[in-house]
């Protein structure tokens, strides 16, 4: 019986058996339907990262282009250091170079002695190194140091090779820097990149545009982990960005930079100066900037030398370090910052080209309308001044503008009414973004209608109550004089791919009809007449028509909040060119001028004066003089050196030019020298030194050059021709009113009798 098995035991021991043998089957099957399925692409994943590694190639960034096709921003090489970690862990070198087992004391020898003086070449943290060796998360590409020039690779390089270690432990990978040629150049249009991408400006607006899709190298791995024959790569090529060609002309770009410094220079502009040139038929932005600004290839660097001093003195005032960076972020983003989109301004004068546009095409008003200003008004209890405190008595249209008249312009916002005065405002865009391509547009800050008072209405109609962009202004003046259309301003002309394919083009977008053509070629004659007035204004330039307005806003919110002590102004002149059909409208701003002059007339007018003179040629405008400018021509001085004096005096009489002998006049004499030189361009009617006899450089004469300063024209012209030299008379040497402000040599220099001497005359007043 003990021996045996019975027939129902072998049964049960058969069926325990056979069940186990599911059991197993099922278990054995599930287990492998659950890698081998449900974990596929885990495994797979692992198995991959086991096998193969990657090698991200970066893409190059798109370059952006000027309107001419010179280059305003693109990449230049640069590389990025990559330590790889996992491979750092994984073998340890013998003197022979042969792969042996790690164990931990020579991996810390060998981990420490690479770091080490990898870190030294670099100039970083060998710490840092250290600690990503050791972290078991970093298996291949851990970036040591970003944009490296070659010298340094060059030096990973031979420290790798030196040592006999394996050229993947820490190589090189390609990668670029942004750079700027032009440096400061159109920066606050441009903008800037990070390690985000694009930051500020074109950079951002265009990011998606202008980055790359990056490419990969796939190698394939030995069971020791060394790569496979070149057979066994796969290459994945990165696809640079698109290229941007912009409207802004590079020329013209430095042109307005330069006069926009010298201008923030002279008058001492406490809160940045921006100049806007725009298309008036398209909306193309040919140059804008904000000065001053920034270089983009060193963002960080304070570039106002008040604002190093300021956050300078915060250290010996021993402020917290978190206070200093709280003022160097506040600065860094003051200094980014694009003025003319992204700052609001009280307008001032220039915006009674709008309340005049509107009454006209409402027919409130006509040019024969007629207004009396006796210095001040009174609405609803509160007296509002004219500049003039003696007014301007009476005026028609045409006049009060060219005398900036308040009074006149309280009675044409009147004549309107809240409801047709919010009409044609909302219809110049200016309760509304323009739409520019560029970020950061601020919104404008105005009074509703529901809101609007008499009182509010008459301050808005001569532009002392509303705030609005810089950009909002100069396409607001282009559909005042194009014919009434508001445009849409755009700074990309076309986005370009790197075939040259156009992938997107900018067309000009007409937003609405905002006047009629007739109101438009009205507005035109008024603001010429505004430029010429009383023998032409500081932005009247002989053989060209201009018309233009100026504007002098007080910051009063700023004073009544305490801000600032002093009440504080913003200067502001609006041109378009040519008068009579305008291609362009040039706007300048400069906010907060502390030199003593204050009005747009006498520091923004000049800068649109000064950019016209070396721009307009250069846009194929040139001029045509009258009868009258032809006569006041400047001409080149003939060479005479060796002729006898009476034809040495015919030649100059022919040209216009007095000749004044020195020296002994005879038949036998000859010219021996002569001042100003030939070739030299001086005004007709000077007077040229001619020296007779044998002549040498110690025979020349010398004298000091007066100060004329401050002088009216006439006085300047009297005290420099009695020193002896010839006056070249620049600026608004026209009007009754102008003042001499500038003279070039500098007054006290010795220069030679003859000399031409340069002066700039003003007119500082808010007419034109």
């Amino acid at each position: 019986m003990h021996g045996k098995l019975t027939e129902e035991m072998k049964r049960k021991i058969a069926a325990i058996g056979f069940f186990l043998l599911v059991v197993m089957s099922i278990y054995v099957a599930g287990f492998l339907f659950y890698w081998s399925v449900i974990q596929h692409d885990s495994m797979l994943t692992e198995a991959e990262n086991q096998q193969q590694r990657e090698i991200t190639i970066l893409a190059d960034r798109g370059n952006i282009y000027d309107r001419n096709g010179k280059v305003l921003a693109q990449n230049t090489p640069a590389w990025d250091i990559i330590l790889c970690a996992g491979e750092i862990r994984r073998i340890n070198f013998d003197e022979e170079g042969k792969d042996e087992e790690r164990d931990e004391e020579n991996y810390r020898t060998e981990r420490d002695f690479i770091c080490r003086n990898i870190a030294d070449i670099l100039g970083i943290d060998m710490q840092t190194l250290v600690e990503a060796c050791d972290n078991y998360a970093n298996q291949w590409d851990f970036v040591a140091k970003k944009q490296v020039d070659r010298e340094t690779v060059s030096k990973i390089e031979k420290f790798m090779s030196d040592n006999r270690l394996s050229h993947v432990m820490c190589y090189a990978r390609e990668n670029s820097i942004r750079y700027y040629p032009n440096g400061t150049l159109a920066a606050n249009v441009l903008g800037f990149v990070n390690a985000n991408g694009g930051a500020y400006g074109i950079e951002s607006y265009y990011d998606k545009y202008l980055t790359g899709v990056n490419g990969k190298l796939v190698t394939t791995k030995d069971q020791q982990g060394d790569d496979m024959p070149y057979g066994y790569e796969m290459l994945y090529e990165a696809k640079q960005g698109n290229n941007l060609v912009l409207t802004i002309d590079e020329t013209l770009q430095y042109y307005l930079e330069k006069n926009l410094e010298t201008t923030v220079s002279q008058h001492k502009i406490e809160n940045r100066s921006t100049g806007i040139i725009m298309n008036a038929k398209t909306g193309a932005i040919l140059a804008m900037a904000t000065y001053p600004g920034f270089n983009p290839n060193d963002p960080t660097y304070i570039f106002f030398e008040k604002d190093r001093y300021a956050l300078a003195q915060m250290s010996d005032d021993k402020k917290t370090e978190e206070e200093i960076d709280k003022a160097r972020q506040e600065l860094w983003g003051r200094q980014w910052q694009n003025k003319a989109v992204g700052e609001l301004y009280i307008p001032g004068s220039v915006f009674k080209i709008f309340t005049c546009a509107a009454a006209l095409e409402e027919e409130k008003v006509s040019l024969d309308s007629s207004f009396l200003c006796t210095g001040v008004a009174e609405v609803a209890g509160t007296h509002i001044k004219c500049w003039s405190s003696a007014g301007h008595g009476t005026s028609n249209l045409t006049e009060a503008m060219i005398h900036s008249c308040n009074p006149a312009f309280i009675q044409i916002g009147q004549l309107l009414g809240q409801d047709k005065f919010t009409k044609y405002f909302e219809a110049f865009g200016f309760t509304e973004k323009t739409g520019i391509d560029l970020p950061g547009e601020a919104d404008s800050l105005y009074v509703p209608l529901s809101n609007m008072g008499i009182v509010e209405l008459s301050s808005s109609a001569f532009g002392q109550t509303n705030k609005v962009t810089p950009i909002q202004m100069a396409t607001a003046v282009c559909a005042a004089v194009n014919g009434g259309k508001l445009l849409t301003p755009y700074i990309v002309d076309k986005i370009v791919d790197g075939n040259g394919n156009v992938v997107e083009a900018t067309e000009t977008v007409v937003r609405r009809q905002v006047i009629s053509e007739e109101t438009s070629a009205t507005m035109r004659k008024i603001l010429e007449d505004v430029v010429n007035y009383n023998g032409g204004s500081n932005a009247y330039i002989s053989g060209y028509r201009i018309g233009g307005k100026s504007g002098t806003s007080e910051k009063i919110d700023d004073f009544n909040s305490g801000k600032h002590e002093e009440l504080r102004y913003v200067a502001t002149f609006c041109a378009v060119v040519p008068a009579n059909d305008p291609e362009y409208v040039m706007l300048v701003v400069a906010d907060e001028p502390t030199s003593g002059y204050i009005y747009g007339s006498a520091i923004a007018a000049p800068v649109v004066s000064a950019v016209f003179k070396e721009g307009l040629e250069y846009l194929n405008i040139f001029p045509q003089y009258t009868e009258e400018e032809l006569k006041n021509q400047d001409v080149s001085v003939p060479y005479v050196t060796g002729y006898n004096s009476i034809r040495a005096e015919a030649m100059l009489t022919a040209a216009g030019l007095q000749a004044e002998f020195v020296g002994d006049v005879d038949e036998n004499s000859v010219v021996g020298g002569q001042y100003p030189q030939a070739g030299t361009f001086m005004p007709k009617g000077g007077k040229v030194v001619i020296y007779m006899g044998e002549m040498t450089l110690e025979k020349y004469e010398l004298r000091e050059i007066p100060d004329v300063r401050g002088m009216t024209v006439a006085e300047a012209n009297k005290a420099i021709t009695e020193a002896g030299f010839n006056i070249k008379l620049q600026g608004a040497f026209g009007s009754n009113e102008a003042k001499a402000i500038y003279q070039s040599p500098s007054p006290g220099t010795i220069q030679y009798r003859g000399e031409v001497i340069k002066v700039d005359f003003l007119v500082n007043d808010e007419t034109g």
